[in-house]
């Protein structure tokens, strides 16, 4: 969104370039991914190609991991699909590292749960869910089966609220459907939050429709209650109730990426860029923005941060290429300056709550308004109309329990389309 910005900002000017490194060559655009999970938007739909979305052409798309940030030698080192190191000299740098999620050094948590910030962890998700469904047709121990039919969501704020919505919305229109042998009391789903609140980003009277909704539903809601551990085929939560479950999607927490540390500009306890409201950092040739900053916020008599929302980031990308620019053409920079108009946050089974404007809305109407504000922020006017058109087809048709198993071991080619020893070579040199 910033390299749009300059675009757009530096026009056709051609003495400035334009370098967006990225380790996936599209951005995703994450308020819809448990949509992408449930079945009911295709995977490509939530995603926008970065060459499609910049077209000048002093600006250059980058696909590469970033291995080293030199902000005092202004150098940033990548790693791209050769495997080779390149360094790149810039003479600004925006950082805009993005968070990775934060396990809290739950045992077990990254070894049998799954996150919801990534393509690959809705996809994986799906399924995950879809194999448990399959499995438990099978099953005839009725401890390994309750397992398979157990679904547990850790957090309840925003990201978990949604997944858990969807995730119940998508197993129980498969399994009326297509496992008809699995009945509806069989399916267990639990939310697990360690405050006191669902969706604490939301007035209480909110949060306690949300749980009432989700309780009526099914749900069972465990409020100031941590996951102490999280196994093969169980988690420990609270005082050490034990939960059969092979499923354990974990949305409680978010972290800036490791390299934002190393990068050399000054951070704070948790990792995150310390900034000016400006979103200049320690170093006056680097700025960061995102999940990866700190950016106070100048009209808050409490000196409290902007909080790391879609909503924040979109327009904070719009300032800051607004303030690189001005800085190249030594104008003064201006602080980030926005009020909230609102949250809102879906449920599932077509039901929403939030906050717009300071009027409290629930039910349908609030998730239409969800389903409508987050459609207009789709970058693209032609994936605008793909999101729109899976809604109407998946209401239309409902969704389905196809597994895309895309890993083939004994392929020469990777899922990422990246080259390895099939299988069969690896057996014979062995």
């Amino acid at each position: 969104m910033t390299a749009q910005g300059l675009e757009r900002r530096l026009g056709n000017r051609r003495d400035v370039e334009i370098w967006l490194v990225s380790r996936d060559n599209f951005m995703l655009f994450t308020p819809l991914l448990p949509e992408v999970c449930s079945g009911v938007l295709e995977p490509r739909h939530v995603v926008m190609p970065l060459r499609g979305m910049l077209h000048h052409q002093s600006t250059w798309c980058i696909t590469a991991d970033v291995d080293a940030i030199d902000t005092q030698g202004h150098v940033v080192t990548v790693i791209g699909g050769d495997g080779d190191p390149h360094r790149l000299h810039y003479d600004t740098l925006v950082l805009a590292l993005g968070g990775i999620t934060h396990t809290f050094g739950i045992p077990g948590l990254d070894e049998h749960a799954v996150g919801m910030k990534t393509l690959a962890d809705a996809f994986g998700l799906r399924n995950r869910v879809i194999e448990m469904l399959e499995r438990a047709e099978l099953e005839d121990d009725p401890v390994a089966r309750q397992a398979d039919l157990t679904f547990v969501i850790g957090g309840a704020g925003l990201s978990g609220v949604e997944t858990a919505g969807e995730l119940e919305d998508f197993v129980r229109r498969v399994r009326r459907r297509y496992y008809p042998k699995i009945a509806e009391s069989e399916i267990h789903t639990y939310l697990v939050e360690l405050k006191n609140e669902v969706l604490a980003e939301l007035p209480p009277e909110m949060g306690a429709f949300a749980r009432q909704r989700l309780e009526r539903r099914g749900f069972e809601v465990r409020l100031g209650t941590p996951i102490r551990e999280v196994r093969e085929a169980e988690v420990v939560i609270g005082n050490g109730e034990v939960i059969p479950t092979r499923t354990v999607v974990w949305t409680g927490g978010v972290r800036p990426a490791p390299m934002v540390a190393k990068s050399g500009v000054e951070v704070d306890h948790a990792g995150r860029v310390k900034t000016r409201p400006t979103m200049e950092t320690s170093r006056s040739t680097a700025f960061a923005i995102g999940d990866c900053a700190v950016i106070p916020n100048v009209e808050d008599p409490d000196g409290r941060p902007f909080a790391p929302t879609a909503q924040n980031a979109v327009r904070e990308a719009k300032r800051l290429a607004a303030n690189v620019v001005a800085r190249i053409d030594g104008r003064s920079l201006s602080p980030y300056r926005y009020r909230t108009i609102g949250t809102l946050a879906s449920i599932g089974h077509h039901t929403g709550v939030g906050i717009v404007f300071g009027i409290r809305v629930r039910g349908w109407i609030a998730w239409f308004m969800w389903r409508g504000y987050y459609w207009s922020r789709v970058p693209g006017f032609n994936r605008k109309v793909r999101v729109g058109l899976d809604w109407i087809l998946t209401a239309l048709f409902g969704t389905d329990p196809v597994q895309l198993k895309v890993e083939d071991a004994s392929s020469a080619l990777g899922s990422t389309g990246r080259r390895h020893a099939p299988v069969r070579d690896r057996e014979t040199r062995d």
